[in-house]
């Protein structure tokens, strides 16, 4: 019995208990407290919050626990634990958990961070003080707090309408305001501004747009602010100025592909490999890209060393921060015509008579027009039958040959000739040409033929031989394949190669590019002599050379002679003479030579004395004209004339006595100065040196006076000059101007008229004073007042003088004769031409050389 009435007390008990636990704050002691105790708190979203769980200052708490939202009664349900920061398992992406609890002595407190819309609810701190069940709750409300969003940098379009990006946001709806350049934007004062939900919209934006913006945002309700500055610049979307054109490229050189875009700021640019709709990819990514060379600054792709495989569709893209623009080309590669070896470029040969055929092969893009040029010939032959010669025919067809690029197809161009001669051997030249360029290539067609003996022309078939000259005997012969050629002497016997007396050579004679032209010389080396060579063999005579190959030989004759020197110069005359020269004609000696007249020399010397002087050679082509200079006026000179030929000089001409001319004054000089002066004060005569009449000229005379006047004034000119300047003219005036040489003879003539020339005005005159071109002028005025006042001066010192050292004034010194009479007259009288008369002046000038100014009546 006693044991059935503990358990109904135990059941009791728990029953109780239970009934505690089941009625909250009735049953729950208030024991527990918040930090801070509001029991509703509200958080803007993204901010954190921490309370604290804590009982009074003067209990205890042991196992306090922060529940989170959404917790039903009983406390118990671990489900909505939260736990220890230490404890929290961390999130997936590797971070903390954004709510957690941290114990403080006899508290604990909760924090929750970057509030989010789950976080808001109910949150229960539970715990027992003094051993009473106890707990406390709030809560936890969110709301959109203010928040003003920007990039600090932004771009504005120029000519658009366009908006700088800023987001305000807050709950209640927050106020907006706009600054520019610390300036409020008044938008109900503006229509050029708008304020929108994300940012303000500027209306027709200008370069004057540039500058800081500030977007600020005030929550009414709260009276929180916050802003963001934001450099705003204006730019131009890219234009395309230059756009991309087609271009053509030639392989193996540069080449380049313009692109121009304009903006502000300037683009920047990106070239792009692709086809005739998609740009594809960028070439610094491509295989082989180092040969592309793209600018980033003026938009030029450079194509370095082109290849067939760059022709494709290029793009250029100008880019800046408001937009792009595109542009493309298609680039075509072109190959110049190539002559390969691996091609048909064989040369031809067959004997005469027969049919030639020659191919020329060449690879080249687009295909080239080709044809062939027999060197030597003015112009190409035509394609087809010649019309000059119908044996020949010339036609182009495309190559059975293949390229590894299937876009080329190697051409050729082939040359039939029918019936061959000899003359059809030569050098062919084969021309492939296209837009890409020219090339060419020779080719040769050989003939084979029997030797013959007709290029040497006919002044080899005579050619002379003289004592101690080494004579080359030559001709020339064709043949092929290549003749032997041996040398027989008049007498009939052969010249051995092995003979010292005679060397042989044989060599190709290609000049006219013919590769069956040849030459063969014969070298004679014995001295001639009028009992032959070392008594046995005379050189001069016939020489035969036999040319042979295995078609055929042929003889030939050369007749060798001895060259003599010049005979006797004929027909000498003397065609004009000077005082001082002899100028003398000859007729070449008209005898039969095999070695022509290359000249004259001349031996002259002073009648009656053994003084002889010789002139060099004078050679034929400057004239059988001759001129002996310096000689002496008024003498007889012994002359003697003699032809020179490549031998040596012949005989002497008959001695002719030639007297020159007597020296006379020299002949009349000639200005050649200009008719306009440089100044307006002076002017430079300039003039040419004459003929000196047979003796030097010793000076010049400089006359000039106003045209009107009757009074010449001159000046004497060391002969060593050829010009004078005339000092002290009058601006804008014409003057009669004329200069005489002298020599030990006299003067030269007047020259009749005189030349004239004229003064530039004062106004303009580059050498021409202050008060050069002033009449009546102020600073006349003044420089008279001057220069009466400096005279009064003058004559008061003078005055002065006078009195101290002879006790006279001035009048007196002046009568009395203070200074002695001149020791010379005023003008001494010298004769010019019997006509004039001339008087001294006062002025010297240094190109005079210490002679006075002569004036002239």
């Amino acid at each position: 019995m006693l044991f059935v009435d503990k358990l109904v007390l135990y059941f009791n008990l728990l029953c109780f208990n239970l009934l505690i636990y089941s009625t909250s704050d009735v049953v729950h002691a208030q024991l527990l407290q918040g930090i801070p105790s509001t029991r509703v708190k509200q958080v803007a979203y993204g901010k954190t919050i921490a309370v604290t769980c804590s009982p009074d200052s003067t209990t205890t708490a042991i196992d306090l626990k922060w529940y989170g939202p959404n917790q039903y009664f009983p406390a118990s349900n671990e489900k909505y634990l939260i736990k220890s920061k230490a404890l929290m398992p961390l999130e997936e992406d590797g971070s903390s958990s954004r709510i957690y609890t941290e114990p403080n002595g006899n508290r604990l407190k909760l924090i929750i961070s970057e509030i989010q819309s789950i976080d808001t609810g109910t949150y229960n701190c539970t715990g027992r003080v003094t051993n009473i069940p106890s707990s406390w709750s709030f809560e936890l409300q969110a709301f959109v707090g203010l928040k003003v969003e920007a990039d600090g940098q932004q771009i504005l379009v120029h000519g658009e309408n366009s908006k700088i990006h800023c987001s305000v946001t807050a709950q209640p709806p927050p106020e907006t305001s706009w600054y520019f350049n610390n300036n409020y934007i008044d938008t109900q004062a503006s229509s050029r501004y708008e304020v929108v939900t994300d940012g303000l919209i500027v209306y027709g934006v200008g370069f004057g747009d540039n500058g800081t913006y500030e977007c600020q945002g005030t929550e009414l309700t709260t009276g929180d602010t916050d802003k963001k500055r934001i450099t705003v610049k204006v730019v131009t979307r890219p234009v395309m100025a230059v756009a991309p054109v087609n271009t053509t490229g030639v392989q193996s050189r540069d080449a380049q592909i313009l692109c121009s875009v304009n903006s502000v700021p300037p683009p920047t640019y990106r070239w792009y490999l692709g086809n005739s709709m998609d740009y594809g990819a960028e070439v610094g990514t491509i295989a082989d890209h180092n040969r592309y060379r793209p600018s980033s600054t003026d938009g030029t792709l450079t194509i370095t060393n082109v290849q067939l495989g760059d022709e494709k569709w290029y793009w250029c893209e100008g880019r800046n921060e408001a937009d792009n623009v595109f542009g493309k080309a298609f680039f075509e590669v072109q190959m110049i015509p190539t002559f390969e070896r691996s091609l048909n470029l064989n040369n031809t040969e067959t004997r005469e008579g027969n049919k030639a055929i020659m191919i020329c092969q060449c690879e080249a893009k687009p295909n080239p027009k080709m044809r062939f040029h027999r060197v030597g010939y003015a112009a190409p032959y035509v394609n087809g039958v010649q019309p000059n010669d119908s044996r020949i025919n010339i036609y182009e067809k495309p190559s059975s040959a293949s390229h590894e690029n299937q876009e080329i197809i190697p051409q050729e161009v082939v040359i039939e000739i029918e019936n061959t001669t000899p003359n059809d051997t030569a050098n062919y030249t084969c021309i492939a040409e296209n837009s890409a360029g020219r090339n060419e290539t020779t080719m040769i067609i050989i003939i084979q033929h029997q030797p013959n003996f007709d290029l040497t022309p006919p002044s080899l078939l005579t050619q002379c031989i003289w004592e101690e000259h080494p004579r080359n005997v030559t001709v020339l012969l064709s043949g092929f394949p290549q003749p032997s050629v041996s040398w027989a002497r008049s007498d009939g016997k052969q010249i051995s190669p092995d003979q010292t007396a005679f060397k042989q050579y044989f060599e190709p004679y290609w000049e006219n590019g013919r590769r069956d032209e040849w030459m063969a010389n014969l070298e004679i080396n014995w001295e001639v002599t009028k009992g032959g060579i070392q008594g046995q063999y005379n050189p001069v005579g016939n020489y035969f050379p036999k040319a042979s190959n295995n078609l055929g030989a042929v003889d030939f004759t050369i007749n060798v002679v001895e060259a003599q020197l010049p005979g006797r110069v004929g027909g000498l005359n003397v065609t004009a003479k000077t005082a001082q020269s002899i100028t003398l004609f000859a007729r070449p000696p008209v005898e039969e030579n095999c070695i022509p007249v290359i000249g004259f020399e001349i031996m002259y010397k002073l009648h009656g004395t053994n003084d002889v002087h010789q002139i060099a050679l004078f050679p034929l082509d400057a004239g059988s004209s001759m001129k002996i200079d310096n000689l002496k006026s008024g003498s007889s000179y012994s002359v003697l004339v003699y032809a020179r030929n490549e031998r040596g000089r012949g005989e002497y001409s008959n001695s002719k006595i030639i007297e020159t001319l007597q020296s006379t004054v020299p002949e009349v000089v000639s200005i050649t100065s200009s008719t306009e002066s440089l100044s307006n004060v002076s002017h430079q005569v300039v003039w040419e040196m004459p003929l000196d009449g047979g003796e030097p000229i010793t000076q010049y005379l400089v006359s000039w006076r106003e045209v009107g006047a009757t009074v010449w004034n001159s000046r004497e000119i060391s002969s060593g000059s050829l010009w004078w300047t005339i000092p002290n003219l009058q601006p804008d005036t014409t003057y009669e101007v004329m200069v005489q040489a002298r020599n030990r003879k006299g003067l030269s003539a007047k020259p009749n008229p005189p030349s004239t020339f004229r003064t530039r005005p004062g106004s303009t005159g580059p050498s021409a004073g202050r008060f050069s071109n002033l009449s009546l002028s102020v600073e006349i005025h003044y420089l008279v007042i001057i220069g009466v006042i400096g005279l009064f001066i003058i004559l008061v010192a003078i005055d002065m003088i006078c009195f101290c050292s002879r006790d006279w004034g001035l009048l007196a010194c002046i009568c009395t004769g203070t200074s002695s009479s001149p020791k010379h007259p005023v003008g001494d009288i010298i004769s010019l031409d019997g006509a004039d008369s001339v008087t001294t002046a006062g002025s010297r000038d240094p190109a005079t050389h210490g002679q006075e100014n002569k004036v002239y009546q």
